[in-house]
């Protein structure tokens, strides 16, 4: 065992990519729903950390590595989560992300106090903040902050994050597993269960115009998709098969094709004016229809309209496939990299479109290095910034709050002139997931010899103070998102798992429900959960610090 702890000590990268793969490996155990996942990578570190015979030095891993880890991951969160991040604050995600205010504000305060009483460091009373929420953003930030404070042992936020995080986790799927008994019968549970059963599901229906309203009239002047919601793919007039753009005019008897979900077609049927079954033939009528992928930069961030493709190729896009879901085109949507577009078009221009948009999968994996390390730049100079609190002291987002809040704005923007900044799905999840490991392994070894010291001394004081705060703030945002918001039980476990912002509980979540309204609501309150949890973990020190000197 000598020999190989020697091995280890002499080689960083062996150490670093042994305590990622073991740990990566570890998380995917599950028992009955529970699986640490990415973090069991941090688990993984603090036992090689702690793995120090008398007389021999500690592991070390250069803190560089977890800097530059931290700084990939929580940019690449920002740009990702940036367009959910605003979209979220609109109609009943202010509800549910002013929930998660109070009960953010609520929990580090409680943790606080309780701290406070319990005469445990601050360091280590942020730690637990962290880790009874399981956010791994907000640990970085705070042992960025204390290490540039000089007076305290960054390992200590680690230390009191790795006893909290278990039961934080555990915390969550208990009161899950409770709280959908009470409510799943319930009236409003039931009205949900039955809009579920007509999901988004979108549907190709067949209309013949009769409605005289509509008789030669442009499909612009309509405007169709915004009033009915559906997209218009083709019309056939006498015996002509075209594919409309909004100058086109529509006609007593046309017959059209729309593509919406089940609801819309509802409305579509009286508003064009009844159903058909007759078929249209496209294939005779030099019409194309196929599914294309987007990999090229000149066209990611640009909105359909904006892109006009009536004009340049007598195409239509009909809906798009994002991240496994599909919906309806509409000319304020913004493509991205990695869309894959179902477009309508005269058959000679199938492949002038195709080339338009790129249609190839090895462009996906190409990155555009220069705007992801102009952003990274950007949001690390942001970090950088003092912000003034009262009293004189300053703050600072940081490395991973700058990167973080940039990531958020440009993610929103899509991209800016050159620069596109959103990225396909699988490339921002590989790189997100790479910082991630590093960080965490970093973190983990070093944070090994202190964790095991604490285990023997003010363990059990973190453990309980970890699970007061886990219980109370899940407990309350379930309720509270239920009654106070009026959400369904999906939505309030989906809304406690973005308080979260945990995975394995939102797998719980819909594991429960069978509904997608869990995945939304998680969506909806996890961006502002995220920075929320942030900035109160670094308060909880510094305030900490400069009242009590602990």
């Amino acid at each position: 065992m000598d020999n190989l702890r020697q091995i280890f000590a002499s080689s960083e990268p062996l150490l670093l990519f042994c305590v990622i793969g073991l740990g990566y490996l570890v998380g995917k155990f599950k028992y009955k729903g529970f699986s640490l996942g990415i973090a069991a990578v941090l688990f993984v570190g603090i036992i090689f950390g702690g793995w120090q015979p008398k007389g021999t030095a500690p592991f070390k891993i250069a803190n560089e590595l977890s800097e530059i880890g931290l700084i990939l991951f929580v940019y690449v969160v920002g740009i990702t989560s940036g367009a959910g991040f605003f979209e979220s604050f609109r109609r009943r995600g202010i509800r549910f992300n002013f929930v998660v205010a109070i009960i953010l504000l609520a929990s580090s305060l409680f943790t606080f106090v309780v701290g406070r009483m319990m005469s445990l460091p601050f360091g280590q009373v942020a730690g637990v903040f962290c880790g009874s929420l399981t956010n791994t953003p907000a640990l970085a930030a705070l042992t960025e902050v204390i290490s540039n404070s000089g007076v305290d042992n960054p390992a200590d936020a680690a230390v009191g994050y790795s006893i909290a995080y278990p039961f934080g986790v555990i915390c969550g799927i208990l009161c899950f597993n409770y709280f959908f008994r009470l409510y799943k019968d319930k009236p409003r549970e039931k009205q949900a269960a039955a809009a579920a059963g007509s999901a988004p599901v979108l549907k190709v229906n067949n209309f013949k115009i009769t409605n005289p309203n509509l008789f030669n009239r442009a499909i612009g002047e309509l405007n169709i998709r915004h009033n009915i919601g559906v997209m218009i793919s083709r019309v056939r007039h006498g015996g002509r098969v075209i594919v409309p753009n909004k100058y086109t005019v529509l006609q007593e008897n046309d017959i059209i094709v729309a593509v919406g979900s089940p609801n819309d077609m509802e409305r579509a049927e009286k508003y064009f004016g009844e159903a058909s079954d007759e078929k249209i033939e496209t294939e005779s009528q030099n019409i194309d229809m196929r599914r294309i992928l987007v990999s090229s930069r000149d066209v990611a961030g640009k909105t359909i309209g904006e892109l006009d493709l009536d004009r340049k190729f007598n195409a239509t896009i009909t809906r798009l496939r994002r991240a496994d879901v599909e919906i309806v085109a509409s000319p304020d949507m913004a493509i991205e990299m990695g869309d894959r577009l179902i477009v309508v078009m005269p058959s000679e221009r199938a492949e002038a479109v195709a080339k338009y948009f790129g249609d190839s999968v090895r462009g996906l994996a190409e990155i555009d290095y220069t705007a992801l390390t102009l952003g990274i730049c950007l949001g690390v100079l942001f970090g950088m910034l003092p912000l003034p609190l009262p009293g004189g002291h300053k703050i600072s987002l940081g490395f991973a709050g700058g990167p973080l809040i940039v990531g958020l704005v440009l993610g929103r923007m899509s991209r800016t002139g050159p620069f596109v900044w959103s990225m396909p799905l699988e490339v921002s999840q590989t790189l997100s997931h790479i910082g991630l490991l590093f960080f965490l392994a970093g973190v983990g070894v070093r944070s090994g010899g202190p964790f095991w010291n604490a285990i023997s001394t003010t363990g059990w004081k973190l453990f309980f103070l970890g699970a007061g705060a886990s219980l109370i703030s899940t407990i309350a945002t379930l309720f509270l998102i239920y009654y106070f918001a009026h959400g369904t039980a999906a939505q309030a476990m989906g809304a406690a798992s973005g308080m979260q912002t945990q995975p394995a509980t939102l797998t719980c979540a819909y594991d429960l429900s069978k509904s997608s309204d869990a995945y939304i609501a998680y969506a909806t309150v996890y961006p502002f959960s995220m920075i929320g949890k942030i900035i109160l973990a670094q308060l909880i020190f510094i305030i900490g610090k400069s009242l009590f000197g602990v």
